[in-house]
């Protein structure tokens, strides 16, 4: 959505009804008229125009913003970004925050700049206006000119530079489409959306644009329509089969009638590198054999070898043998073929997943610490972001979480988010870094979620694994391992749900089933995850409580990180 000084006087102009003579309106007036159309604050009516109701609400909450706080917008120069992009993912994320507006500085600024935040939080207005993002109807309509320019720019997150080539008109309208976004808070860079990185894609790949792109034009593609204009753009072949092109244009139509509204991430640590690359070397693969075989490299902490080990199979990077030992998986192996396979925080690599969203940006930072890490570089996503974002978006997650970690996530309210200051508050500076390294665990395990801007908030998994772990003594190491899962799991598909469904009943009988279920571990292992989870006060005996069926329900909630996604195998 865009919204500039100028659009804002467009709209009251079709308020008033200053349109009455269409054979008047100059180039410009046309193209603002575009951009509206396209972001669903207008319609066409019999060589007219009208406010649309989201229009309608954009007229009157920008009018009450002007009133309520003694501002004249018309005195700002005509292409100031009212509402755009940005600014819309300013307020979404004000909106977790319930409202407030001061856990950001910059955020704060922008918006009580607007009018739509006073001391530090968001007023009933800037409600209305995302109401009207959320049910405007976006138009889609890329024209040949269009397409050229889109050809013409990096796939992002790029620096705002790289938007100089193309004319000002083509970002409005990519904006207005929600196929293009800014970061946020400073909006130094941009990215294309979910949307406008598949249409990019196809274009790179091949797609004709001798024909404009619109909304039917998605709907047929979807529907597996063989029609003319697909076969001209080049997304299917004569036969009606879909091309290279036509699969990126597919998962673009998708995208546009089903947006992906998940950030997945995935964190790797030096010491998770060097297990890994020890799981693949060592002569013995058990932890004591891989314990030894990094000892011998003057590499020697058993407590951080047994962290990673259980972070890489709760990444499914390896995976637990009937012997005690490990493999590697097929994304473990892809991981260690890279060349500059190194450290990366989980902010770098949801600086490429949350791009393929409708609207929401990377955070500037993040995008620095992408570019720091070699996860972005010149515009594109590198090779190893690319499977790093891939492995994030494609893994059924078993998450790991340590007693700090676990301390950590106590801290974060289930209904409201926090800024990273307000966590750090609770802890002595000398902890800061600790506290810091576990919310970014957190982050790739997918049980705490990071908005632009600096916003914790517990996702839905992270609200039932939260509750699950309400009980658990503070002196566990590992209150949450992939051993603990595969029994829950496997307790769970043994057992009976007791008549209230909170309960899940399993018979001594039936323990033997347990050891069948869990093929991959060692009875020792098995044994010792139960204790665990005894300790832990997810089951009594064999029977799962409460809180265990809020880890399996959790966990569950974590399939939802799995988005479809065509993937773009194009580097810079």
């Amino acid at each position: 959505m865009i919204v500039t000084v100028k659009h804002f006087q467009m709209l009251k102009r079709l308020e008033q009804g200053g349109l009455e003579k269409l054979e008047e309106l100059t180039p410009e007036d046309l193209e603002v008229l575009l951009h509206l159309r396209l972001a669903g604050l207008i319609t066409e009516e019999e060589e007219s125009f009208a406010l649309t109701r989201s229009g309608l609400l954009i007229l009157e909450s920008l009018r009450t913003a002007e009133e309520a706080n003694n501002l004249n917008f018309s005195d700002l120069y005509e292409n100031y970004r009212l509402v755009g992009s940005r600014i819309i993912s300013m307020l979404q994320i004000a909106e977790r925050a319930q409202g407030r507006t001061d856990f950001n500085q910059e955020i704060n600024k922008e918006l009580e700049e607007r009018g739509f935040a006073r001391d530090g939080r968001l007023q009933p207005w800037a409600q209305a206006i995302l109401e009207a993002y959320r049910s405007a109807t976006v138009e889609f309509f890329v024209t040949p000119e269009l397409a050229r320019s889109i050809l013409a720019l990096p796939l992002g997150p790029a620096r705002k530079n790289f938007l100089e080539p193309i004319p000002e008109k083509h970002i409005f309208q990519l904006e207005a489409q929600r196929l293009l976004t800014f970061t946020v808070p400073e909006g130094e860079y941009y990215a294309f959306t979910g949307v406008g990185s598949q249409l990019w894609a196809a274009l790179r790949t091949g797609l004709v644009p001798e024909v404009s792109i619109s909304v039917s034009t998605l709907r047929d593609i979807v529907e597996n329509k063989k029609t003319e204009t697909l076969e001209t753009l080049g997304a299917i072949d004569p036969q009606g089969n879909l091309t290279v092109p036509g699969k990126h244009l597919l998962m673009a139509a998708r995208l546009f009638f089903e947006p992906i509204i998940v950030n997945p991430s995935i964190d790797l640590s030096g010491w998770n590198i060097s297990v890994l690359r020890a799981v693949k070397a060592s002569p013995v693969k058990t932890r004591e054999g891989i314990e030894e075989f990094l000892a011998a490299q003057d590499t020697r902490d058993p407590f951080k070898v047994k962290q990673s080990l259980y972070r890489l199979e709760g990444f499914r990077l390896i995976a637990s043998e009937p012997d005690g030992s490990y493999s590697l998986t097929p994304y473990g192996e892809e991981l260690l073929a890279l060349e500059d396979l190194a450290p990366v925080h989980a902010q770098a690599v949801m600086a490429i997943t949350v791009t393929r969203t409708e609207n929401m940006p990377p955070d500037d930072g993040w995008v620095k610490t992408a570019e720091e890490q070699g996860v972005v570089g010149n515009g594109f996503p590198s090779q190893k972001g690319r499977l790093l974002a891939e492995i994030a978006s494609s893994i059924d997650r078993l998450p790991v979480v340590t007693r700090e970690e676990m301390l950590v996530m106590r801290g974060i309210p289930l209904w409201r988010g926090v800024s990273e200051e307000e966590i750090l508050n609770f802890y002595p500076e000398e902890k800061h870094p600790q506290v810091l390294h576990g919310l970014r665990k957190l982050l790739a395990q997918g049980l705490v979620d990071l908005l632009p801007g600096g916003l914790y908030v517990l996702t839905p998994a992270g609200e039932k694994i939260k509750q699950g772990l309400s009980a658990v003594p503070n002196g566990v190491d590992f209150p949450l391992t992939p051993q603990v899962w595969y029994v829950l799991l496997a307790l769970r598909e043994i057992g009976r749900f007791s008549p209230q469904g909170r309960k899940i009943r399993v018979r001594k009988e039936d323990y033997d089933k347990l050891e069948e279920k869990v093929k991959n571990l060692a009875p020792e292992i098995i044994g010792s995850a139960l204790e665990t989870a005894r300790l832990c006060r997810y089951i009594s005996g064999l029977d799962v409580l409460e809180t265990g069926v809020n880890l399996l329900e959790g966990l569950d909630l974590l399939k939802n990180l799995k988005t479809n996604w065509e993937e773009i195998r194009i580097y810079a």
